[in-house]
């Protein structure tokens, strides 16, 4: 026998129900017409590109290729024309200390009075004009202490101009990509104000339309700030970017207004291993072949050092004419002369060269090192780089997926909107993470290559 309180249990059930079949009958069989007007169309889900994402990521400018602006960058840099000066100075200094060792003319003219013959008191001219070429040979001991002072001062030139060189070719090369990301990060901020503002138009209709909170639209308002912030930034740091490496390579920045798809560097795999690139750098290497020469020219000037200890010989030839005692004269002359000192001016000369050698010895075991150094960690930096960069890409294109999922879930109610915001966020994080690994990638292709001396 049912109760009261069970039949009014049964009756409240029938109701729920009952209204339950209402709503979804109000749902389900609404007219399509009127199920279009109260749910307006939402944005198409944004394309998220690998197409888009390479438009994004261009490896050269249009009117300057990489190698172009590390010529123009070297040509233009006051650093690397202080250094060329010095090691012109340098130059002419050690031509004219070598010079000393060369021969010079030598010419004279005599004329003196004398007497004549007995008995007769006429008076004899004597007069003679020379000219021929003299040399002292193996008189190290005079020429030696400027020879060294200007071999060493045109080794040090020589040595701060390279690495002036090559320190100006890894900033514009770290300059080129810097300014190509720059103006890829503006292109992706752009893009997502863009998506942001049609997101904000989507909010707006379905607030209007009565299916969507008034949250929706405040934070699609903040997206669309926090979005036109971004890009403004973003185009400041493009404009300073393409200004500094227009002034740091002389080109108009009119010459850097497009982009294009370009080439970085290309790393044989060999390469890839940093003993491998260590060896090849020690061969190829201009600073490594420099002090390699240098080493061999301290060994000649300590071989003609010692060639001091030996006498030193002055030697003059040539052809005198003119007359003698009333009678002409002409053929050649031949004069020699012999100093042999007796102090310790040739043994200190020694002792200069040797210093001098090792020092040419210990720069090259610096030159060596430093350049173990700087390629091991070049070639360790770009992998790291191309992992990075991998890294990078497997997360934009998950971050990619997750936003898809969310904006189609927010169309149909399944997601709010503030999962969306925050997978937005997060994608945009994702993409221009992958901007930043691309770059640097090329960036670390371009310094190795750069440090092996190809």
């Amino acid at each position: 026998m049912t109760s009261a309180r069970g039949s009014r249990v049964t009756r409240f059930r029938r109701v729920t129900v009952a209204a339950a079949a209402c709503a979804l009958g109000a749902i389900f069989f609404v007219p399509a017409e009127l199920r279009a007007a109260a749910q307006p169309a939402l944005p198409p889900v944004p394309t998220p590109l690998p197409a888009a994402l390479e438009i994004a990521t261009p490896l050269s400018f249009a009117g300057l290729t990489l190698a172009q602006a590390q010529d123009d960058a070297v040509q233009q840099s006051p650093d690397v024309a202080i250094a060329r000066a010095k090691l012109d100075g340098a130059t002419a200094a050690l031509t004219r200390a070598r010079a000393a060792f060369g021969p010079s003319i030598v010419a004279g003219y005599t004329r003196n009075p004398q007497s004549g013959s007995s008995p007769q008191p006429a008076v004899i001219v004597q007069h003679s004009f020379n000219v021929g070429l003299q040399t002292t040979l193996g008189n190290v001991a005079a020429f030696i202490p400027a020879l060294t002072q200007a071999e060493a001062a045109y080794r040090s030139a020589r040595f701060s101009e390279q690495a002036a060189h090559r320190v100006e070719r890894t900033k514009a090369a770290t300059m080129y990509f810097s300014a190509l990301q720059a103006r890829a990060t503006a292109l992706v901020r752009e893009q997502a104000l863009q998506l942001a503002q049609t997101q904000l138009r989507g909010a707006q209709k379905r607030f209007s339309a009565g299916v969507a909170p008034r949250i929706d639209v405040v934070r699609a308002e903040v997206g669309v700030a926090r979005a036109t912030g971004d890009r403004e930034t973003a185009h400041a740091a493009d404009a300073n970017a393409t200004e500094a490496l227009a002034i740091e390579t002389g080109v108009s920045v009119t010459a850097l207004q497009q982009t294009a798809a370009g080439n970085v560097p290309t790393i044989s795999p060999g390469l890839l291993n940093p003993a491998t690139a260590v060896e090849i750098a020690l061969t190829q290497r201009g600073d490594i072949q420099a002090a390699r020469s240098d080493v061999g020219a301290a060994s000649a000037a300590l071989r003609s050092a010692r060639v001091g200890l030996l006498p030193a010989v002055t030697v003059s030839a040539g052809y005198a004419h003119g007359v003698d005692v009333g009678q002409p004269i002409a053929g050649p002359t031949l004069n020699a002369s012999f100093d042999f000192p007796l102090n310790a001016s040739a043994a200190s000369q020694i002792g200069t060269a040797n210093a001098a050698l090792a020092e040419a010895q210990a720069r090259l075991r610096l030159a060596q090192r430093q350049v173990t150094l700087e390629v091991g960690a070049a070639v360790r930096n770009l992998n790291a780089a191309i992992l990075a960069t991998a890294a990078a890409t497997k997360a934009r294109t998950a971050a990619q997926e997750e936003f898809d999922a969310i904006v189609i879930g927010y169309r149909s109610g399944a997601s709010s909107s503030l999962e969306r915001d925050l997978a937005g966020a997060t994608y945009a994080d994702a993409r221009l993470g992958e901007l930043t690994a691309i770059y640097n990638e090329a960036s670390a292709r371009a310094i190795l290559a750069l440090e092996i001396g190809s």
